[in-house]
């Protein structure tokens, strides 16, 4: 009994992450975002050790980043580089979420941010470009108001058995 309840587990969380992931698509509910940065310059990745001498990554955990990763993998945040390149601005796709109602608390519980404006939801492959950003301007919406959003906190490793996607919470400057 206990192996089919494991396998209806697993089948679930496999059904929720292939959702989200859905949802997720450049061409399903996400929408271009801007992110803005405040450095064009490399930084070191916080979530794995760094070799100085091979200039990359040990693809090994630090024990202290966002995202814990097997030993022998490649490290998610920098895909193995150490190193992590910022543009002044990009373009990515990200589901946003402005009604309050909807948005997810994943985080430690009983947390108030005050003037919490919208949520977005990405992929754990997004987690650098929102670590680094200090706001983001929603694309789609441009001409309708500015749009700007600053980082209320940092993103929020989150799914169901894994961390595969992030979320982060951004308010009015």
């Amino acid at each position: 009994m206990n192996i089919f309840n494991g396998l209806i587990n697993a089948e679930f969380k496999n059904l929720y992450n292939q959702a989200i992931e859905s949802l997720l698509d450049s061409t399903a509910l996400s929408v271009a975002c801007k992110l803005k940065y405040n450095t064009t310059d490399r930084s070191f990745c916080t979530n794995c050790v760094y070799n100085p001498i091979l200039e990359k990554s040990f693809n090994k955990y630090n024990g202290t980043g966002p995202v814990s990763f097997a030993e022998g993998s490649i490290c998610p945040v920098c895909g193995g580089f150490g190193k992590i390149i910022y543009d002044a601005e990009e373009i990515v796709y990200l589901g946003v979420i402005f009604d309050s109602k909807y948005w997810l608390n994943w985080g430690p519980k009983n947390i108030q941010i005050p003037n919490l404006a919208a949520q977005t939801l990405c992929a754990i492959s997004l987690m650098p470009k929102l670590q680094n950003a200090t706001q983001m301007i929603v694309a789609d919406n441009e001409s309708y108001d500015n749009n700007l959003y600053s980082k209320a906190g940092p993103p929020i490793p989150m799914g169901l058995g894994e961390h595969k996607f992030i979320l982060t919470n951004w308010t009015r400057p």
